[in-house]
């Protein structure tokens, strides 16, 4: 019908919801979509493999992923330093996660490699994974404490929590900024950084 003045539908202000996303909504014509969701009640996490156990990072943790850089040697760096690669212009060390946390990873013997990187005191460093998943959203009530009997076995308090998936088992919330120890850190402090 020709002439007919269609009313659009009226959203809310973004404004008035502070804690909402706007999509697009391609099914009704590009109009915008508000989604209103509690960000306290979602954890976003980078999921990673490292031997048989899954791991997840906050996404805010991690800086970057790369995927199979060249790992030079650094005959001078700490023993825990598997080797070196330059990322934009600076020496970024590459840790072998698995190695670190006592277990056998598989990244050794693929041809690609998949580096995370992360903080590690006043610089970052790469922890090298088996492999990477997209990203994880867990809800927060799905956390549960990681139990006494995991973390008295490890050589940092680096895991925040646990919790069950549907389809990879249990999932170890890491945080990256705990993964090394005091002393580890302030040896790689002392590495050269271009």
């Amino acid at each position: 019908m020709a002439g007919v003045i269609r009313p659009l539908p009226v959203l809310p202000s973004p404004a008035a919801y502070p804690n909402a996303v706007m999509n697009e909504d391609t099914q009704n014509g590009g109009n915008k979509v508000a989604l209103i969701f509690d960000p306290e009640d979602v954890i976003k996490l980078v999921g990673f493999h490292v031997g048989t156990r899954f791991f997840g990072a906050k996404i805010l943790t991690v800086r970057e992923i790369l995927r199979s850089p060249v790992i030079e040697s650094a005959p001078e760096a700490p023993s825990f330093v598997k080797g070196i690669t330059r990322l934009r212009g600076v020496i970024l060390p590459i840790i072998d996660l698995g190695r670190l946390i006592g277990q056998s990873t598989q990244a050794v013997k693929r041809d690609k490699t998949w580096i995370i990187v992360a903080p590690a005191g006043k610089r970052n460093v790469g922890y090298i994974v088996d492999s990477v998943t997209p990203i994880i959203r867990v809800k927060t009530s799905a956390v549960l404490p990681a139990p006494e009997i995991v973390l008295a076995g490890l050589r940092s308090k680096y895991i925040q929590g646990v919790c069950e998936t549907t389809d990879k088992g249990i999932l170890f919330i890491a945080n990256l900024d705990c993964m090394l120890l005091e002393e580890e850190i302030s040896a790689i402090a002392k590495m050269p950084v271009k």
